[in-house]
């Protein structure tokens, strides 16, 4: 992940912030006397000098915060306190992001929060891998059946960072301030895989399942079943499973003019969008 370092608009905005801060501080001390936590000794000899209670002070800089900040100067600290933080944004500030910009007359679809954020690869029925992001209770989105693990993994990352893309594309559209968000690098998401390091040994790519061969071809899987059931030439699946040899399934697709050229990568189906 690459972090930008803070430019042009990046800077104009840091600084901004920095007299915002400094203009609610100067308000909160003139308020009231700040808080007295201890008292330490004059190394003069004089009377105990009073120590401000830090804490106290950020609270009331806090609870001014909302009484003063117009939306767009709420947008402006956020971002900023995004750009001080070295590693990688979290989705969560990303989304916040979008959220104040809204406040600011600049909307931002965003697609399901937890499918920018996590997938799993399951164990599927008769030898096949199902591919799913987003997390329950907000929602799983089903990504297809797959004949290897790693064509299942595989899938999950590319619609996760599909809809991340998705995402940048409309924060750069909605304003500069969102575009230099979209400009850095995202936290990784979080994938899970539901397979004994066995299964992983073994794992072949070369298997497919009809979702991956209909994809493949440009048809429907019911269509891509048709073709199995109305040819016994049609290649049979792998013994006891739902799984199939591709070699073997592209050949016989080549001999009855049914593979395309290019042949599609396996590339998902996105989930559906969502706005928050």
């Amino acid at each position: 992940m690459v972090v930008r370092v803070p430019t042009g608009e990046d800077q104009r905005l840091a600084d901004h912030v920095v007299r915002l801060v400094g203009d609610l501080t100067a308000a909160v001390t003139r308020q009231r006397d700040p808080l007295t936590v201890t008292r330490r000794p004059d190394p003069g000899g004089g009377h105990a000098v009073v120590v401000p209670a830090l804490d106290d002070l950020l609270h009331r800089v806090r609870d001014l915060w909302w009484q003063r900040l117009d939306p767009a100067d709420r947008l402006a600290v956020h971002t900023a306190a995004i750009h001080r933080d070295p590693r990688p944004t979290p989705l969560g500030e990303v989304i916040t992001a979008c959220r104040l910009a809204a406040d600011c007359g600049h909307p931002v679809t965003v697609p399901e929060f937890t499918s920018m954020t996590s997938g799993s690869v399951k164990p599927g029925p008769r030898g096949t891998w199902q591919a799913e992001v987003g997390t329950r209770p907000y929602g799983i989105g089903h990504i297809g059946e797959y004949g290897s693990i790693r064509a299942a993994n595989a899938a999950v990352w590319d619609t996760i960072e599909a809809n991340r893309e998705i995402l940048r594309d409309r924060l750069r559209a909605a304003s500069p301030t969102l575009a230099a968000v979209a400009a850095r690098g995202w936290e990784e998401p979080d994938v899970s895989v539901w397979a004994t390091a066995d299964q992983r040994d073994h794992d072949d790519p070369a298997l497919v399942t009809m979702h991956q061969i209909a994809h493949r071809t440009g048809v429907r899987p019911a269509e891509a079943d048709r073709w199995r059931a109305a040819h016994a030439a049609f290649p049979q699946p792998e013994p006891g499973t739902s799984v199939w040899y591709w070699p073997l399934v592209e050949r016989w697709l080549a001999d009855t003019g049914h593979l395309p050229d290019p042949i599609p990568d396996d590339r998902p189906t996105l989930p559906r969008d969502e706005s928050f």
